[in-house]
């Protein structure tokens, strides 16, 4: 997100495009998270509204941190006992 920003300055404040490889990079990470994130939500059992907000959520910026510690959080006796069983 902070490169985003450095572009975005560099781009429109000093008419310089030496980050303009990035947007591409961003938008694949991002498609990766959406399918990370549905991933995660079937196995796990969430309804298909709670995975939109979700993903909505982390078009927002510095929401999706907020998003992130509550999942983590939900999340960490499922993973508490993957680890157990492996």
């Amino acid at each position: 997100m902070f490169v985003l920003i450095a572009e975005m300055i560099l781009k429109y404040g000093f008419d310089n495009s030496v980050l303009s490889w990035w947007s591409p990079v961003h938008g694949l990470i991002f498609m990766v998270l959406v399918a990370a994130t549905t991933n995660l939500g079937f196995k796990v059992g969430w309804s298909l509204v709670r995975i939109a907000l979700i993903l909505l959520g982390s078009c927002i910026p510095f929401v999706a941190f907020v998003i992130e510690q509550r999942v983590a959080k939900e999340l960490e006796p499922f993973v508490s006992r993957a680890t157990v069983n492996a």
